[in-house]
Order: C-alpha cells, then sequence, then structure tokens
C-alpha cells in the first residue's frame, strides 16, 4: 500500500501525514485497520537500536482489496483517477498475479467504477476514515522518536547473558570435539592395529599352506616310491620262486640214487 500511496501523494495529503505519523503511532493504523475489518499482520522492529517501538501494522493482500474496495465504494470517481495515474506511471509495472505477466497501462475504463458512493459504505465507513484522516492535519511533522534507555539497557544486558551462553556453548562443544577427536585417532590406532595383525596372519596361513602343499607333493612322491619298491619287491620274488623251482627239478633228475645197505649177517648156532 505505501507504494501505491507514494505515486499518487503529496506530503499535504491526509493519506501521506496519516501514515507518516503511523510510523511513530502505529496503534492510529492498527485501530484503523480493525475498525474496517481489514486483515493485517503486526511487523516487529529489529531489537538493538535503543528504541522502543510498538509493532507496525502491514495489510495482506486480502486486507488491501478490502481497504480498496472500501475506498472504491466510498469515492469512486477519486479512486478511477488514483488508479488511472498509477498505472501510466512512469517505469511502473504491475504483474497480474494469476499469469505472472506485466498488465497493460491503458487506462482503465470509467464504467468499471460505480457511479456514486455506496450508500452503505458511506454509513458504516466513512465516519471512520474522515476521523482517522482529520486527526493527523497538522501535527505528522512534530512527531519525534524519544529514545528508551531503559529498553537499551535491558537489550544490552540480554546480548551480555546470550554472548556468555554462547561462549559457554563454545567452550562446550570444543571440548566435545576434542574427546570426539581423541575417541577417533585411538580407533584408527585400534584398526591400524587390527589390520597389521590381519596381514601377519594372512603371511602366516599362506606360509602354512605352503607348507601343507610342500608336504602334499613330498607325500605323493614318497607313495609313488613305496609304489615302486613294492613292484621291485614283488618282481624279485617272483623271480627267486621260480629259480628256486628250476634247481629242484635239476637234482631229482641227474643225481644217482644211493644203494640201500646190506643186511647184516644171520648168526649160526651150535645145537
Amino acid at each position: 500500500m505505501s507504494m501505491y500511496y507514494a505515486t499518487l501523494l503529496t506530503y499535504s495529503d491526509r493519506q501521506t501525514k496519516l501514515f507518516s505519523k503511523a510510523r511513530t503511532h502505529p496503534s492510529i493504523l492498527t485501530g484503523l485497520y480493525n475498525k474496517l475489518n481489514c486483515q493485517h499482520l503486526l511487523i516487529p522492529h529489529p531489537i538493538g537500536d535503543g528504541k522502543r517501538r510498538p509493532p507496525l501494522p502491514a495489510l495482506t493482500i486480502d486486507g488491501f482489496e478490502h481497504w480498496m474496495l472500501i475506498q472504491v465504494l466510498l469515492n469512486p470517481d477519486e479512486e478511477y483517477q488514483n488508479l488511472t495515474s498509477f498505472l501510466q506511471a512512469p517505469n511502473r509495472v504491475v504483474i497480474d498475479s494469476t499469469t505472472q505477466r506485466p498488465i497493460p497501462t491503458t487506462s482503465i475504463p470509467r464504467s468499471a467504477f460505480p457511479s456514486a458512493p455506496n450508500d452503505w459504505v458511506v454509513k458504516r465507513y466513512g465516519g471512520l476514515l474522515e476521523k482517522a484522516l482529520n486527526s493527523t492535519v497538522g501535527r505528522a511533522e512534530e512527531i519525534e522518536e524519544i529514545p528508551d534507555i531503559e529498553g537499551a539497557r535491558k537489550e544490552l544486558a540480554y546480548f551480555k547473558q546470550r554472548s556468555t551462553e554462547t561462549q559457554s556453548e563454545t567452550h562446550k562443544t570444543q571440548a566435545e570435539l576434542v574427546s570426539t577427536r581423541k575417541e577417533l585417532d585411538w580407533i584408527k590406532t585400534k584398526l591400524t592395529g587390527a589390520q597389521s595383525d590381519e596381514e601377519s596372519t594372512r603371511k602366516r596361513l599362506a606360509e602354512k599352506d605352503g607348507e601343507m602343499e610342500y608336504l602334499r607333493k613330498r607325500l605323493a612322491e614318497t607313495q609313488a616310491e613305496l609304489d615302486s619298491s613294492k613292484t621291485e619287491v614283488e618282481g624279485l620274488r617272483r623271480l627267486n620262486a621260480a629259480r628256486s623251482g628250476s634247481v629242484s627239478s635239476v637234482s631229482s633228475v641227474g643225481t644217482p640214487q644211493p644203494a640201500p645197505p646190506p643186511p647184516p649177517p644171520t648168526a649160526v648156532l651150535d645145537p
């Protein structure tokens, strides 16, 4: 809304003085928006500048539409001129919220506005708006902001406390980080030792595998030697048996048998 009226009004206008006074006395607009049923939000001032300021009322989109509807129904001729001037202002681009495209800056037809003020709206809202506008005549330039020393002290104490708490939390976090780093270093050391032990075990297993493979080969060679020795022994046994049979046959055929011994002499006894 400030952009809309800043394009149209001058400092002498009542609306300008109303908004100017509302910067330091936001309750003027807050009360007016409440009476006109205009939806709005309360925007707090940033703290830390040493000045006590109440929240500023800011119209929502629905609130601004309601405000403009009241203005059109109260003063259709004036608002027709205002909207036409706003759309035709230099370097002014108005975006259609539905299509997200610029709205052409051609003038709005007068027939789009009411031909005369609405009686019910004038009766319901006219007096409230006029009272708010008239209350600022000749007074906007007298408004000043009064420094709030006590508020500044409270803010300073608050920030000091927050700073102390933040430093304490920072020290605590740093201590936790140091402890975590030590744990990580210990875990890395353990992992390195475990990896070294694992590597040594793998080497020993590889050596044992090599020894077992060598023993398997030696066992196979020994078994082959035993099989060969058995074959040779079996052959020698057969050869020896064959030789023994041949010798027995030759002895029984070629050697003369000895003569039996003569019978003993018979003795003759005298009668």
